[in-house]
């Protein structure tokens, strides 16, 4: 059986270590059940997403998840069909900011965004002056709340995970949009047998 290097950034509940150091999450179980389906043996790393891309450009890792859909991607390596859409949220501590309609706004304003990370053209195209970058969506969620920060750059199912019970963010509903994320491999072979397992609709 063929093995392949698997790996991804922690971003619960989609794939995370557990108190026990066990890896965890909805990600996690379906991709790796989909690639032993497909007849391969899968060994996973969880790592800071800079560092785990950087070995998958080198040739280190066969897979990534979840990875957002490029040009330049495309011409290097092979995606997967459409593995789920994400939410993304801008959220912020001050209800006034919930009255803000579009991206450009946000320019002036501090914005707490994921270092190294992707978050689609509506927040990557916002000048660099007004990003702060934070390592990780539970420090962008403190920086909210703290006021380092006037608003964030959130996945709505991670937000939802972290969130403290006494910390009162709010999503600035009119810039919410959807991300559709893939499964980034390095061989056609390995993404079309990704590709060809059905999963039960229950599943995803």
């Amino acid at each position: 059986m063929e093995i392949l290097k698997v790996c991804a950034d922690p971003f619960p509940p989609y794939q995370y270590l557990d108190s026990n150091g066990q890896v965890k999450g909805k990600d996690y179980d379906r991709i790796m059940k989909k690639l032993k389906t497909a007849g391969y043996e899968p060994i996973f790393q969880i790592d800071a997403w800079n560092k785990i891309y950087k070995e998958f450009e080198d040739g280190n890792q066969d897979v990534l998840f979840q990875a957002q859909d490029s040009p330049e991607r495309r011409k290097k390596f092979y995606l997967s069909q459409l593995f789920r859409y994400a939410i993304t949220e801008i959220v912020t501590a001050n209800k006034d900011l919930c009255n803000i309609t579009s991206y450009n706004e946000l320019k002036n304003y501090r914005v707490g965004v994921i270092k190294d990370y992707s978050n689609g053209l509506e927040i990557d195209g916002l000048p660099l002056s007004c990003k702060i970058e934070l390592n990780n969506t539970e420090e962008i969620l403190n920086a909210v709340c703290s006021g380092k920060v006037d608003v964030g750059v959130c996945d709505q199912g991670v937000k939802e995970y972290l969130l403290n019970k006494n910390q009162n963010v709010y999503p600035i509903e009119s810039l919410t949009y959807k991300r559709p994320l893939y499964v980034m491999f390095r061989n056609r072979k390995h993404r079309d047998d990704f590709d060809a397992v059905k999963e039960n609709e229950k599943e995803r």
